[in-house]
């Protein structure tokens, strides 16, 4: 086996485990300082949910007290991680997704009519103000205008640096401690009943929900979790801005949504959540010694699930780096190939909760997008498979033409 890959994939970003499994289902490697296993496809997304894998202590302390924060539901396993899941499920239950994407549509429509036609305007910027005002306030936390901007501006670069090494990374990490702190303040409000958010909500949900000793959760996990509702729907920004591109580089997709049609608008939705990428890997940690696909792996071991590899397989997706949402029209795609926010299943797995979040509001998205009136100027499209999390190099600037069509 060959040395420690850590900095391999650091430097070589999403291709990193697809290069190195080279079409296998599974292949071993070392990373993070320990053995371990890179698994993908269908087969090595089951295996990488088998029960015999647990997910506290498999990702990195720096990585994931940033991005995730203390005690948070993404670290826990068996009866504490079915019970903290509960929880997220009644929050993201269909009728409240529902009325999020409600307040996400009515945020573009205000957003859209103070464009002014031939000003100009850098998507991913507007995506994330446009997220933030919409999530907020649906999550039960009441802001004034200019601390909304304030707090996307500051999820935003959470979710931008905590993958990337040197000033990034710092960024992110202050962004994490003033967002944490604030949010923990919060629950405290709710505590001692200075605030009372609607039942429901993320921010009453987090602040009064039992842990499984009968316990409130402790403040600073309470506020990892609000944040854990909040921040990955902002991150939907990432996204909206490959929408941007995908919408001007393929006109016809953006005419039929634009006239109605549904059915192409929830297969662009998930051909952009196929293609472009957001997680390269996801990892899981040996409970015990065991076998992974012929692979001996001790006590303590690494899995690693080659996530961006697994959605551009060309065995399994026919000409999988072209963007094609035809292939999601009458189509029943396998859920443990289509897994850019995990697999598995949604009520007792790790498969994230928040999956239809990103449906719902990035749907809304790309609606407004398809019937907003604009071009876009010479720029630069391109964006960095070595930079995780990667979107295109302008945030797709936007040349307003008159509103909609």
């Amino acid at each position: 086996m060959a040395g420690d890959r850590t900095l391999e994939l650091i430097r070589n970003g999403y291709p990193w485990a697809g290069g190195l499994r080279a079409g296998a289902v599974a292949t071993p490697t070392r990373v993070f300082g320990r053995r371990a296993v890179l698994v993908g496809g269908a087969a090595g997304v089951r295996r990488f949910y088998d029960p015999r894998l647990r997910r506290r202590g498999a990702v990195p302390p720096p990585i994931k007290l940033v991005l995730f924060g203390p005690g948070a539901v993404h670290g826990l396993d068996d009866a504490q991680h079915h019970r903290r899941k509960a929880m997220f499920l009644d929050v993201l239950r269909p009728d409240a997704v529902a009325s999020l994407a409600d307040h996400a549509q009515q945020e573009w429509a205000s957003a859209i009519a103070a464009w002014q036609p031939g000003s100009r305007v850098v998507l991913f910027d507007a995506a994330v103000e446009v997220l933030t005002a919409s999530v907020l306030p649906w999550a039960g936390i009441a802001l004034a205008p200019d601390q909304v901007s304030r707090r996307g501006r500051q999820l935003a670069t959470l979710v931008d640096g905590f993958a990337k090494p040197g000033a990034p990374y710092l960024r992110a990490a202050r962004a994490r401690w003033d967002l944490q702190r604030w949010a923990r303040q919060l629950v405290r409000q709710v505590h001692t009943g200075e605030l009372q958010p609607q039942v429901g909500t993320a921010l009453h949900a987090v602040s009064t929900t039992p842990d499984e000793k009968g316990q409130l959760l402790p403040d600073r996990v309470a506020a990892a979790e609000l944040l854990n509702v909040v921040r990955p729907t902002v991150a939907v920004a990432w996204l909206i801005t490959f929408a941007g591109k995908a919408l001007h580089e393929h006109p016809e997709w953006r005419e039929r949504i634009a006239g109605g049609d549904e059915r192409a608008l929830d297969a662009f939705a998930q051909e952009l959540r196929r293609l472009y990428p957001f997680t390269p890997v996801l990892a899981a940690k040996a409970r015990c010694r065991q076998e992974v696909h012929g692979y001996e792996l001790p006590r303590g071991g690494l899995v690693l699930l080659d996530v961006y590899g697994t959605l551009h397989d060309p065995t399994d997706w026919d000409d999988a780096d072209a963007f094609n949402p035809a292939r999601f029209l009458d189509v029943s795609v396998d859920p443990d190939l289509l897994v850019p926010q995990g697999g598995g299943d949604l009520a007792s797995g790790h498969r994230c909760p928040g999956e239809s979040v990103v449906l719902a509001t990035l749907a809304v998205s790309i609606r407004a997008l398809s019937r907003l009136r604009h071009t876009l100027p010479p720029q630069d499209l391109g964006y960095d498979l070595t930079e995780m999390p990667t979107r295109p190099a302008s945030g797709v600037v936007l040349a307003i033409d008159h509103k909609e069509h």
